[in-house]
């Protein structure tokens, strides 16, 4: 007995998308287990460091928001700073701030916690970044 050909189709592209939604994934997690390469950690720059420790977690950063672009432009639109830490296995995100204005040049003062859990005083670098209402985050700055 033949099945018509457009009884089949519609389990067969169903079946087929899930296959690839687990490939994709798949994908994600596995390519570095297959290739044998590490992904690449951002570091932030060495240029601004201060020493955390299990007792003094707490670092104050202070910055002037850029207030026009690396084409010399004024801003229009500035959506938000990120503040981030780098304990030496690369960079992670401690703090957004919306932007003061779409025009930036607010000047910021913010704490930030940084995560330490081993005795003894640490080096980390701090650095900062801008990011437009468009979702364009800039290079890091120290």
């Amino acid at each position: 007995m033949r099945t018509h050909p457009s009884l089949i189709r519609p389990r067969c592209f169903r079946r087929t998308l899930r296959l690839l939604i687990l490939c994709t994934i798949g994908a994600v997690w596995g390519c570095a287990a297959l290739t044998d390469v590490q992904p690449t950690q951002i570091r932030c720059p060495g240029s601004v460091q201060t020493k955390v420790s299990a007792t003094k977690q707490s670092v104050k950063v202070s910055y002037t928001e850029p207030s026009v672009s690396i084409e010399g432009r004024p801003l229009t639109d500035l959506a938000k700073t990120t503040i981030y830490y780098d304990l030496g296995s690369g960079r992670v995100s401690a703090k957004d701030i919306p932007a003061t204005k779409p025009t930036g040049g607010g000047q910021i003062s913010q704490t930030i916690t940084v995560p330490v859990r081993a005795k003894g005083e640490q080096p980390v670098r701090i650095c900062v970044t801008a990011t437009d209402r468009h979702g364009n985050e800039s290079a890091m700055v120290p």
